[in-house]
């Protein structure tokens, strides 16, 4: 056998791997359109009452809406509440979120997308049950914190993690984060 028919040979197998790798993506992605994971939806709705001179009670309620075709199992969330208002004072050690407010404004291309408003409250949950949620349909999971009246602005982060996606080291999900005033509206 020449090299020129093993060329011609290797050419030939290699086109017809390409040709099946393309068909089996193509049809993935456009024919069955990643029926297969879930897709969802993830909203806040927040609200507070005072509980005291000092203390507001904090909701948070998390509608999670599974949009895609498929069954969306989630067995880990989390919150976070982190202060804004009033602007936090510089701790002794750490990030310090009025140097990254100023640099920002001397900055026009910044590095973080974030900033590293302080934490309040956090709610790391692994559900026993994971929650299960048929396409179509949503569940609603209600969190309550206590936020000290001194606080007038906070940032919620909320997140749910996608099991079907997720891996042991790369772990993926849906999140969403709101910025929520406890007096005139934002």
């Amino acid at each position: 056998m020449k090299f020129k028919d093993v060329v011609s040979t290797a050419t030939s197998i290699a086109t017809i791997a390409a040709i099946f790798v393309g068909g089996v993506w193509t049809y993935d992605l456009f024919i069955m359109e990643r029926k297969r994971y879930p897709h969802a939806n993830i909203e806040q709705k927040v609200s507070h009452v005072a509980l005291s001179k000092r203390t507001n009670l904090l909701r948070v309620g998390i509608e999670l809406t599974n949009t895609g075709n498929s069954r969306l199992l989630s067995s880990k969330s989390t919150v976070r509440i982190q202060q804004i208002v009033p602007v936090p004072s510089c701790p002794e050690q750490g990030l310090c979120v009025k140097e990254e407010l100023d640099d920002a404004f001397k900055e026009i291309e910044r590095k973080a997308n974030n900033f590293s408003w302080p934490l309040i409250a956090e709610r790391e949950n692994s559900f026993k049950n994971a929650l299960d949620i048929e396409p179509g349909e949503k569940d609603f999971i209600e969190f309550e914190f206590v936020v000290p009246t001194k606080i007038k602005v906070v940032r919620i982060y909320s997140y749910f993690s996608n099991d079907l996606k997720s891996k042991v080291q790369n772990e993926v999900g849906w999140s969403t984060s709101s910025h929520y005033s406890f007096g005139k509206p934002i």
